[in-house]
């Protein structure tokens, strides 16, 4: 049987542990950002943690697209940039709590949707663009 006094030194090293648990994460959490880069790279965007575009960069080539062509491709790069970070925040998160509830509400109110792969997952090598898919489907890069 645990004496009350081990109980409570016990509880006070779980609770300090939780709580740098939890300031660690917060931390991790203030550094994620997305980025994506259209498949010919003529748009590049950025986002907050919040998904909120930061920065968007046009190359000489976005000239050459029509209105909107570009305004379709500035788009589509911002969500692929969204995607990214709402994956770094399912990482944060789960390293933090695990899967669970608590993950899922992570999720469920999360701005876009992400199809969570393990980090040692590798995407499939993109060898050629299809025009089809252009801009559609911006690649991430990050």
């Amino acid at each position: 049987m645990v004496s009350a006094e081990q109980w409570l030194a016990d509880y006070r090293r779980e609770s300090v542990a939780a709580a740098h648990d939890a300031a660690r994460t917060q931390a991790r959490l203030r550094q994620v950002g997305g980025h994506a880069v259209a498949p010919r790279g003529e748009v590049e965007a950025w986002v907050d943690v919040n998904g909120v575009l930061e920065r968007l960069r046009l190359t000489t080539q976005a000239r050459a697209l029509e209105p909107d062509a570009l305004a379709g491709l500035i788009v589509a790069t911002a969500k692929a940039a969204q995607r990214s970070a709402a994956g770094q925040i399912i990482q944060v998160t789960t390293d933090f709590v695990g899967q669970g509830a608590v993950l899922d509400l992570v999720k469920a109110h999360l701005p876009v949707a992400v199809d969570h792969k393990p980090p040692n997952a590798r995407r499939p090598a993109v060898d050629a663009v299809d025009d089809d898919d252009y801009f559609e489907m911006p690649r991430v890069r990050g």
